[in-house]
């Protein structure tokens, strides 16, 4: 018998589980290094076209969008994030190295309590930054979705300025 969607008695709410959220981001992260891996000090930095962000811009949004909506978007803690200055940011290879490594360990270490947040995952966040009601389980998403669009954004930025 196959599934249908309209059909509730298929479904589990736990049905993604952190373990699943964390291997999918661990191989982001192992992506964010390959690609900073490539660059130099000068090329971190470079921006590929007026108005682009450089790689080491897009490590720094990255790393602040996850703290940024693990934290306090989906665990309700106090957020210092300073989204501007992300955008200005600039450093070198091995800076942005530690920084994609302090993201992977940030996640790893809010692990358990994310794995009891995403039980609830149908419950709404406790903050919504962007229009709509989010839960719990949206939030999880876009934490990936970010992880892995600014990758693409790094890996573009990192093709124009080392060739």
């Amino acid at each position: 018998m196959t599934a249908r969607l309209d059909d509730k008695r298929w479904w589990n709410d736990d049905m993604i589980s952190i373990e699943d959220f964390l291997l999918f981001a661990d191989r982001t992260l192992d992506g964010w290094e390959r690609v900073v891996g490539r660059l130099d000090d000068e090329t971190i930095n470079a921006r590929p076209a007026e108005g682009a962000n450089s790689v080491f811009v897009l490590v720094t949004h990255m790393a602040g969008a996850t703290r940024f909506w693990t934290e306090h978007i989906i665990l309700g803690l106090d957020s210092d994030r300073d989204r501007d200055a992300e955008f200005i940011a600039s450093g070198s290879v091995d800076e942005a190295i530690g920084v994609i490594r302090n993201t992977r360990s940030l996640l790893h270490e809010l692990a358990p309590d994310l794995a009891k947040a995403t039980v609830l995952a149908n419950h709404p966040v406790t903050a919504t930054p962007i229009a709509g009601e989010w839960t719990v389980g949206a939030a999880m998403v876009h934490v990936y979705e970010e992880l892995a669009q600014h990758l693409g954004h790094a890996e573009v930025a990192a093709d124009v300025c080392v060739n």
